[in-house]
């Protein structure tokens, strides 16, 4: 089965890492919702990702004074959120949707430099979270950084993480490499279960030397029913979307199942059977 993961949600009909996203990546159908984090002022973990839009620094600002980052690829400006959701009120959805079996995959975001503070204080506030929902709701930890996964690894044993890779012009202590073999290497030694490699370098050779270590391989972000069919031709495990419509129907077209829909709905407000 090839797993359908939201990029921010449905990036291709709502704005990205909002409450609005969620519910209708839920509705379509998807085997894992993408988020990307950020800890505030107020050392709570907020969902948005740039850290930076305008002026305003997310982590700088505390949790109320964090907006909602609006995608200019969105084609229809549905359900406006004032403020960017927290990781505990995602959790939340998720529980009161039934949909638990869903993985919340969390792009912990960090500059990609040294290890610091921030990056100290942001793993040890998400360690906090994820313990006390790691038994009632599928998780998973993304990250450029092995800084992050080498620090999740061991503060978080129980929960799956993901080398998350992209190609850069320079070497960088705060980023995975993207060259296949050494990308493979590192995330092994930070503990990673699996590899996210960009789709611009996802090639067969990549996909069996992962494979050959025990490690999935899932990458990001496919944007055309090309690029779903070319990846899941390569033996990929899950495929990173904004429009989860498309890759149902690409992944339907193909014979491989799919993930069901969890619809929600408020009981109290529908109407009694006469």
């Amino acid at each position: 089965m090839i797993e359908i993961q939201g990029h921010r949600g449905v990036l291709a009909t709502r704005h990205g890492n909002t409450l609005a996203s969620f519910v209708e990546a839920l509705r379509l159908g998807v085997d894992a919702i993408e988020v990307d984090v950020w800890l505030t002022s107020d050392m709570q973990l907020v969902l948005r990702h740039d850290a930076v839009i305008g002026s305003s620094d997310i982590r700088l600002e505390t949790m109320l004074q964090a907006v909602v980052e609006k995608h200019p690829a969105t084609v229809t400006d549905v359900d406006p959120e004032t403020r960017a959701p927290s990781l505990s009120e995602t959790v939340a959805l998720l529980r009161f949707a039934n949909a638990t079996g869903i993985v919340l995959d969390i792009e912990v975001k960090t500059d990609g430099a040294d290890w610091d503070l921030y990056g100290h204080r942001i793993v040890t506030e998400l360690s906090k979270v994820l313990k006390a929902h790691q038994d009632e709701q599928a998780l998973r930890v993304r990250s450029f950084d092995p800084q992050i996964i080498r620090a999740m690894s061991g503060m978080l044993p129980g929960v799956p993480l993901v080398a998350l890779s992209r190609e850069s012009p320079v070497r960088s202590v705060g980023l995975y490499p993207s060259a296949a073999k050494e990308l493979v290497t590192a995330a092994l030694a930070t503990g990673a279960s699996a590899v996210a490699p960009a789709f611009g370098t996802l090639d067969a050779g990549l996909v069996a030397e992962a494979h050959s270590a025990g490690l999935k391989v899932f990458p990001w972000t496919l944007e055309t029913g090309d690029e779903i069919r070319a990846a899941v031709r390569l033996g990929v495990d899950g495929v990173c979307v904004n429009d989860v419509a498309l890759a149902r129907e690409v992944l339907a077209a193909l014979g491989e199942p799919l993930a069901a829909a969890h619809v929600m709905a408020l009981p109290l407000l529908q109407r009694s059977p006469a």
